[in-house]
C-alpha cells in the first residue's frame, strides 16, 4: 500500500491516485476471497469480540484504507461461506464476477434510475432486460416490468397492482395462497392492508403442489356466502421442494373467478430457459404478474428481481405519484418512469447488474449452467432412492432434491449434522406433513458432479449405507 492510502481519514472526493489505489486494494481483497473458495471450510466460527468490534460506532476521524479493509476481511471469513461450492442451502446464489463488476460500475456512474430523462440510454438499456424476462415468461409485448431489490419486494408490489386492479372489496374480497407458498406472499398481503380474515391457506397434495380441487371448493363455498374471490396466488418453484403448481388449471380457476392471478417464480421462473424448465412451467405465460429473480436463477450478486405485469398500467396505477418539486421532470418518449412502476423513488441502476453478465456471457451459458442444476438433481435423487436408510421424497421437478432418513426425524436431524458437520457442504432443512427432510438445492455456478459425489459418500456413511458412486 502506497504512502497516499496508508494515511488516516481518505477525503471525500479523493485524486486519481487515491482513486487508483483504493480501488486496486479493494480488487486485491475480493480476488483474496474468491482465490481461496473451495479450500476454504464452509463454516468458521465467529468469536464474540469480532462481533463487538464490528458493532463499534466510526470514529470521527476515519482510518486507513489498508486498516479497514483488513477488518472487512476478517469479518468476511467467519460465518458460512456462500462462494463455496458446497453451498446446497437455501437457495444456493454464486454471486458471478461479472455481476460484483457490474454493481460496480452501477454504483460509480452514480445516475438516477428512478426516471427517464436524467440517463435515457441506461433506462432504454434496462428496459431491454426487463422486455427480454417478460418475453421469456410467454408475456405480451405490451407487458411492463420493474427490478426490484429481492422476490419480497417484487411480491408486495404485485400484490398492490392486484388490489388497484378494480377486483378487490375491502370488505368481502378474499385471496387464496397455498400453504407451501413463500412467507413473503403472505407478509405482501398483509402490507398492503388486506386483513387476515381475507386470506385463505389452501392444502397442498403431499407437502407440495396447491391443491386445486381444495382451491375451486374454497372459491365455491366463498361465492356462495357473498365474498369476492380477488386474488390467486401459483408458485413455479417452491422453496421447500421446488415443486410447481399446476399453472395451467390455476389460470383458469383465477380467471373463472374474476380473480388477479399471480406467479410467484422468483426461484423457479429462470429455468423458462432451458427445454425441461419450459416444459414444467406451461401456463406461466397466462399470469397477470410473475416475480422471478435475477439472483437466483442468473446467479447474480444479491439485489435483483424482476416484477412482470402483463395489464399496461397496472404498476402505474398502483404505484404512481409526484410531489410539486418534480414538475420539471419531463416524459422520455417510449421510456418508462420507473418510479411509477413500483414503490421506489431512488433506486440503484440494477439493469445493468443484468444486462453486462448477459452481454459478456451470452444466454446459452447461463442455460447451460440452469441445465446442468437440474442434472445434478436428478442423480441426486437416482443415488439416494437406491440408497439403505434414505427415503427419497419426490422426484425433483426443478433442482431441488429431498428426502430424510427411514428411521424418523431424529436420525434425519443427525444426518443433516453429519452433512453441515463435515466442513464441505452446508444444507438446510424443512418439515413436509409434519416430519424433518433435508434439501439438496443446486444453482450454484461451482457446483458440480464431483461435489455431487463427495455429498453422497457423507450422505451413505451417515446413514450407514453402502456406497454407491
Amino acid at each position: 500500500m502506497s504512502q497516499a492510502t496508508d494515511r488516516p481519514g481518505l477525503e471525500l472526493d479523493p485524486d486519481a491516485a487515491q482513486r487508483k489505489e483504493l480501488s486496486e486494494a479493494a480488487l486485491q481483497l475480493l480476488e483474496h476471497m474468491l482465490e481461496g473458495r473451495d479450500r476454504a471450510p464452509m463454516f468458521v466460527p465467529t468469536p464474540p469480540s469480532q462481533i463487538d468490534q464490528m458493532l463499534r460506532a466510526p470514529q470521527e476521524q476515519g482510518v486507513c484504507v489498508a486498516d479497514a479493509l483488513a477488518r472487512l476481511q476478517q469479518a468476511a471469513q467467519v460465518g458460512w461461506s456462500k462462494l463455496h461450492g458446497g453451498d446446497l442451502a437455501f437457495i444456493p446464489s454464486a454471486g458471478l464476477y461479472s455481476g460484483a463488476i457490474a454493481a460496480l460500475l452501477a454504483s460509480g456512474l452514480h445516475v438516477f434510475t428512478g426516471s427517464a430523462f436524467e440517463a435515457p440510454a441506461l433506462i432504454a438499456l434496462e428496459e431491454s432486460v426487463l422486455r427480454w424476462f417478460a418475453g421469456i415468461m410467454g408475456l405480451p409485448r405490451t407487458a411492463e416490468g420493474v427490478l426490484l431489490s429481492g422476490g419480497s419486494l417484487a411480491n408486495q408490489t404485485a400484490i398492490a397492482c392486484a388490489r388497484d386492479s378494480g377486483r378487490f372489496d375491502a370488505a368481502r374480497g378474499v385471496a387464496y395462497v397455498g400453504e407451501r407458498a413463500h412467507h413473503s406472499l403472505r407478509k405482501a398481503i398483509h402490507l398492503c392492508g388486506v386483513p387476515a380474515a381475507g386470506v385463505r391457506s389452501i392444502p397442498a397434495l403431499a407437502g407440495a403442489r396447491i391443491d386445486t380441487g381444495a382451491l375451486r371448493n374454497q372459491i365455491e363455498h366463498d361465492r356462495a356466502a357473498g365474498l369476492r374471490p380477488w386474488l390467486v396466488v401459483g408458485v413455479a418453484g417452491s422453496t421447500d421442494t421446488g415443486s410447481i403448481d399446476d399453472l395451467q388449471a390455476l389460470s383458469a380457476i383465477a380467471s373463472d373467478a374474476g380473480a388477479w392471478f399471480h406467479v410467484d417464480a422468483a426461484y423457479g421462473g429462470m429455468f423458462m430457459l432451458t427445454g425441461r424448465g419450459a416444459q414444467r412451467l406451461r401456463g406461466i405465460g397466462a399470469a397477470d404478474s410473475i416475480t422471478v429473480d435475477a439472483h437466483k436463477g442468473l446467479l447474480l450478486p444479491y439485489g435483483v428481481a424482476a416484477l412482470l405485469v402483463r395489464e399496461p398500467g397496472a404498476l402505474a396505477r398502483a404505484h404512481s405519484g409526484a410531489g410539486a418539486y418534480m414538475r420539471d421532470v419531463p416524459r422520455s418518449p417510449g421510456l418508462p418512469h420507473y418510479f411509477e412502476r413500483g414503490p421506489e423513488l431512488t433506486r440503484p441502476f440494477r439493469g445493468l447488474l443484468v444486462w453486462l453478465p448477459l452481454q459478456l456471457h451470452g444466454v446459452a451459458r447461463f442455460r447451460e449452467a440452469l441445465d446442468r442444476s437440474l442434472d445434478l438433481a436428478e442423480r441426486a435423487a437416482g443415488r439416494l432412492r437406491s440408497m439403505a436408510g434414505i427415503e427419497l421424497l419426490q422426484d425433483p421437478e426443478l433442482s431441488i432434491t429431498v428426502f430424510r432418513a427411514t428411521a424418523g426425524d431424529a436420525a434425519t436431524q443427525r444426518l443433516l449434522e453429519a452433512i453441515n458437520g463435515s466442513g464441505q457442504f452446508r444444507v438446510s432443512s424443512t418439515t413436509l406433513e409434519g416430519r424433518t427432510a433435508i434439501r439438496l438445492a443446486f444453482l450454484h455456478a461451482r457446483t458440480g458432479q464431483a461435489e455431487l459425489d463427495r455429498l453422497l459418500q457423507i450422505v451413505a456413511k451417515a446413514a450407514g449405507s453402502p456406497q454407491t458412486l
